[in-house]
């Protein structure tokens, strides 16, 4: 193999790790600005989430009924 093959393949490897290195990085900046600003969250104490909510519809919602097709019959 040619000294230029590993060459070019030091150089892609190096641009690579540089690209996940800054998406890494950019990331975690973001992430810290997120926090800093509020994130469109309110800024008051946090809610337990303790609490059980009620259910929307009764236990009481009927029975299945299975219908079945009824032909007509044409005289």
């Amino acid at each position: 193999m040619a000294p230029g093959f590993f060459f070019i393949l030091t150089k892609i490897f190096a641009s690579m790790l540089r690209f996940i290195a800054l998406t890494v990085l950019a990331y975690f900046i973001f992430k810290w600005l997120d926090r800093f600003f509020g994130g469109g969250r309110p800024s008051g104490p946090a809610k337990s989430s303790t609490k059980k909510k009620s259910s929307t519809f009764s236990k009481n919602v009927g029975e299945y009924v299975d219908y079945e097709e009824v032909k007509d019959d044409e005289k």
